[in-house]
């Protein structure tokens, strides 16, 4: 309980965030940023208690370059149908690394390579159920439109492309790691930020974002919906 206390300090210690891509996208300064919750899964009751929480905090060089830290934390304990209940606590660290290009006036290329990796705290009466485990990276690169609606305001449609390589296996829980998937995943990737820029440190930014691998299997990937709230400093 002690260790996994700390844990979870040192993960909200870390900052608090979401997306990385918005900060190079919107502003091209050097410095710290912070998104707002990258993963936060929440779940209780009789059946299962599971916790996921995933703070990140990132570092702009200068305006190609941005550095990003993702400390995801899982803690869970799985009762339905179980005698003893199978109990999992874990860190999920991912290193992403980004650059973006202006191509022309209005266009920006955003390209980004993530890594992921789950270090193992404790796997309690999993007996013959298998350890979960995750090691993963992902390249991906997407075109973004701007599409200024007045001086504070911006739309940015984007597409692109995603290639990945994985090898998953997931926990025991209703809970889903990010970049959890298994063997190779390529598709097309969509998203339609909406960039509010409420001063010249504050921006709110809405960014839904679909990736549709062609390639499934069993693991679920893709399909997320994110929502940023993106601070500059």
């Amino acid at each position: 309980m002690k260790k996994t206390a700390t844990v979870l300090s040192l993960c909200l210690l870390v900052g608090l965030s979401l997306n990385s891509h918005a900060q190079t996208t919107y502003k091209s300064d050097s410095g710290l940023f912070t998104p707002v919750v990258k993963s936060l899964y929440l779940r209780g009751g009789v059946f299962e208690d599971a916790q996921l929480i995933g703070p990140a905090v990132g570092y702009r060089f200068n305006e190609r370059y941005d550095l990003t830290i993702h400390t995801e934390f899982l803690s869970n304990e799985y009762k339905f149908d179980n005698n003893p209940n199978p109990k999992t606590t874990l860190l999920n660290l991912g290193v992403i690394l980004g650059r973006t290009n202006s191509l022309f006036e209005q266009y920006l290329l955003r390209s980004e390579l993530s890594f992921y990796q789950a270090i193992i705290f404790n796997t309690e009466a999993y007996n013959d159920i298998s350890d979960p485990s995750l090691t993963s990276g992902i390249i991906s690169s997407s075109l973004y439109r701007k599409l200024p609606l007045s001086g504070s305001i911006s739309l940015l449609p984007n597409g692109g492309v995603f290639l990945g390589y994985g090898n998953y296996t997931a926990p025991y829980s209703s809970a889903n790691l990010r970049q959890g998937f298994d063997g190779f995943v390529v598709g097309p990737q969509f998203g339609f930020d909406v960039s509010l820029e409420l001063s010249d440190s504050f921006y709110l930014v809405a960014n839904p974002e679909i990736n549709i691998p062609l390639n499934t299997n069993d693991n679920k990937y893709g399909n997320t919906l994110l929502f940023n709230v993106q601070l500059n400093f």
